[in-house]
């Protein structure tokens, strides 16, 4: 195994088989190898994660069903393709809890799949709470959603990374923060909504140690299509210490087809004055 994960990082970095490949430059971070064994992957035999990219080594029934099964990561993707060969076009296909990457043509013996993602992509098990930025500010991103149901889930796609499929009011998204100072904030969502889907109603509560703290009230603005995104500003929440929160969004009802598609939520420290006049 070790071999075969030089034999990759070697392609990576242009000096392994002779021929440079140009997708795989500057990368100098640690090699890891996953525990295939865990976390989903399906059709398989290798993945492994170097910096800000994961390579997998599909089995033979994986060729022959022309997908691979991985875990969901926590990072948006910025590209996937076939090692070597840009004539097979792969593309992912998200699933709550897994993401399918598959192809139409034959992936040549011996090619691997390439996931460059935006940022090192973690497991679910490997995510952190959230820090604020040194103004206090928080920006939850979804890709660092956690969704909770039955269709919810994180669409990582460059032209989508959003939370989406919202089709069912019970489903939630999920972030853990952390806050760093009591006091008002002022709460928006980066949303995307389709002609004729928008104005349903949810939620967007503070949690602390598992017991509300606070919450306000959104409703989805229709942008157009649910990859138009806006800012919408949603309200209000006072959070009287700091620490360890969840922040959680809900339906509350879904008027069209679907709630709508969630791309990120700002958390911004207000001053008092400010805050004083929209409680």
């Amino acid at each position: 195994m070790l071999l075969r994960i030089a034999v990759l990082v070697g392609m990576l970095l242009g000096c392994g088989l002779g021929e440079k490949c140009s997708a795989f430059q500057n990368i100098s971070e640690e090699q890891q190898a996953l525990d295939i064994s865990q976390h989903g992957f399906d059709g398989v035999s290798m993945a492994v994660r170097t910096g800000s990219q994961i390579i997998l080594t599909p089995t033979t029934r994986g060729r022959s069903q022309k997908y691979v099964v991985s875990p969901r990561f926590y990072a948006a993707i910025a590209s996937v393709e076939c090692i070597g060969h840009p004539e097979v076009k792969v593309k992912v296909q998200p699933e709550p809890t897994v993401w399918r990457l598959q192809w139409s043509e034959a992936l040549p013996e011996g090619a691997d799949v390439l996931i460059r993602f935006d940022t090192p992509p973690r497991l679910i098990s490997e995510q952190t709470a959230i820090e604020a930025s040194s103004d206090g500010a928080l920006f939850l991103w979804a890709c660092d959603a956690r969704t909770v149901g039955e269709k919810l889930r994180y669409e990582p796609q460059p032209f989508k990374n959003t939370v989406g499929f919202w089709v069912k009011q019970s489903d939630i998204a999920v972030w853990q923060c952390q806050i760093q100072e009591a006091g008002w904030y002022s709460v928006a969502l980066l949303q995307g909504c389709g002609h004729g889907q928008g104005e349903s109603p949810g939620r967007i509560i503070f949690l602390k140690k598992g017991n509300e703290i606070d919450s306000t009230a959104c409703v989805i603005k229709e942008t157009g299509h649910f990859q138009n995104f806006e800012w919408v500003h949603s309200g209000h929440v006072f959070l009287g210490e700091p620490g360890d929160y969840t922040v959680h969004i809900q339906p509350e009802h879904i008027r069209g087809k679907a709630f709508g598609d969630i791309r990120a939520v700002s958390i911004v420290r207000q001053q008092k004055h400010v805050a004083a006049g929209n409680q």
